[in-house]
């Protein structure tokens, strides 16, 4: 097949990274590449959704890497995931043997393995460049569901409307199931039992870099992976929500600059100008001092290990960096790579990296620490919320009207055709009920 037919035909299915940010799959494949990576390191801990897929479509998943290598022109394609997932890795290894330039790469169960950046490392050595993507180093990453949705796209012309994702913690049976794109969390909890705590607060994404969700009125989108359950009294919610201005202040206070948190860093472990006690220390300085030890935090990825785990006084370096990264790039200031820089991993690298079993202790999340095989449901919402923006780059705009009919896999919603975005469809026949700029609303017939 051609690569612009192939192109064409993931954009049109509206696929996007199913693991991260979201970041439109077709500008990925629409490159020149020697090696593309399956990202099945599912680095957030409780979640198994990435697991399962490999586990339950391992010859598809590999069918969509085939696919983007005969795009990109790639001759290397390699399957990563842990050891412990160990139903899956004979099974691919075997089918590996069948298809010309995959092999499968074994990697630590550490956080964060997922992060594109260490992920390439591990597998190839190379080291992606500060404020770069795996493309600058001939590399393109995507996650085992998002080669999924290629197979589904090109193969059988089905666009992305389920999301597979693993709900658990405070709830009777923890479960990873397959849901339509738009369908709330009230309406996906029974499948797990229930939830079993009074006031229950969802962890949406995983627990580090997921975001805190009280209303069980929002919806799933694309990039959804797992809803962890907690007890809102939980240590991590009270953590991951407080004020960015209280924890500034918190640590203007009692930062005493250890530099644990950017010594555990995984990105200044493969030499990036990534620190975070640097970014802390500026928080008591004012003026052009404040801006200049702030731009240690441009390279930042926000994984959130120094807040979460490294910081032995508990502080918040991982948001500090957040907001100065962002308000740096407000005001039009970007990281460049010196002339001169050659990166190199840190010598100690191997040494300091965070095994997932310690970080889960850290997080007092063991109890929840549970399996969560896949279960075959079979589920008709009445109602689902399509969010218009789920993408990295230009908002969807509706193509559909209040009373419209639609069809469940119909096309209501695309980005500019000269712009870096998506496509979005409705995953329910039914009634459009309402359009805002944010979402589009339909009921099922």
């Amino acid at each position: 097949m051609e690569k612009s037919k192939i192109i064409d035909l993931i954009r049109n299915a509206g696929i996007i990274g199913a693991g991260g940010a979201g970041f439109p799959t077709y500008v990925k494949i629409n490159a020149k590449v020697d090696t593309i990576i399956i990202n099945g390191a599912e680095c957030e801990p409780l979640l198994y959704k990435d697991k399962e897929i490999m586990r339950l479509y391992p010859e598809e998943m590999i069918k969509g890497l085939k696919i983007s290598m005969e795009a990109t022109g790639a001759t290397d394609g390699i399957i990563a995931l842990k050891a412990k997932n160990k139903e899956a890795i004979p099974v691919l290894k075997e089918l590996a043997k069948k298809y010309s330039g995959v092999r499968v790469e074994i990697i630590d169960d550490v956080y964060p393995s997922g992060d594109e950046v260490v992920l390439v490392y591990e597998v190839t050595k190379r080291i992606v460049p500060p404020a770069a993507i795996p493309l600058s180093v001939g590399c393109v990453v995507a996650n085992s569901e998002t080669f999924y949705n290629i197979y589904l796209a090109v193969e059988k012309d089905e666009p992305v409307i389920y999301k597979y994702l693993t709900l658990t913690g405070e709830v009777k049976k923890p479960v990873t199931i397959k849901v339509p794109v738009g369908v709330s969390i009230k309406d996906i909890l029974p499948y797990a039992g229930g939830v079993t705590v009074k006031s229950p607060a969802f962890v949406d994404g995983g627990p580090m870099m997921g975001k805190i969700v009280f209303d069980r009125n929002t919806p799933v989108t694309k990039t959804s992976g797992g809803y962890i359950v907690l007890d809102s009294n939980h240590p991590l919610v009270i953590r991951k929500t407080l004020s960015p201005e209280s924890a500034q202040r918190i640590g203007k206070s009692a930062c005493d600059q250890c530099s644990y948190c950017t010594e555990f860093c995984p990105r200044y472990l493969l030499g990036h100008d990534v620190r975070p006690h640097m970014v802390m220390r500026s928080l008591g300085l004012t003026g052009g001092e404040n801006k200049n030890l702030s731009q240690w935090s441009l390279c930042c990825v926000e994984c959130k290990l120094c807040t979460l785990f490294s910081c032995p006084e508990m502080l918040y370096p991982g948001e500090s960096c957040g907001i100065a990264k962002r308000e740096l790039s407000k005001n039009g200031v970007r990281y460049s790579l010196p002339k001169d820089g050659v990166l190199k991993a840190h010598p100690l690298r191997e040494y300091r990296k965070l095994p997932t079993k310690r970080l889960v202790e850290r997080l007092k999340l063991t109890e929840y620490d549970k399996s969560a095989h896949y279960e075959n449901i079979s589920m008709a919402p009445e109602e689902i919320t399509i969010m218009l923006n789920q993408h990295i780059g230009v908002p969807c705009k509706p193509l559909v009207k209040v009373k419209d009919i639609v069809k469940a896999g119909q096309v209501i919603a695309k980005s500019p055709e000269d712009k870096i975005g998506t496509v979005n469809h409705s995953s329910i026949s039914g009634k459009v009920v309402e359009i805002t700029d944010t979402f589009i609303k339909i009921k099922s017939s």
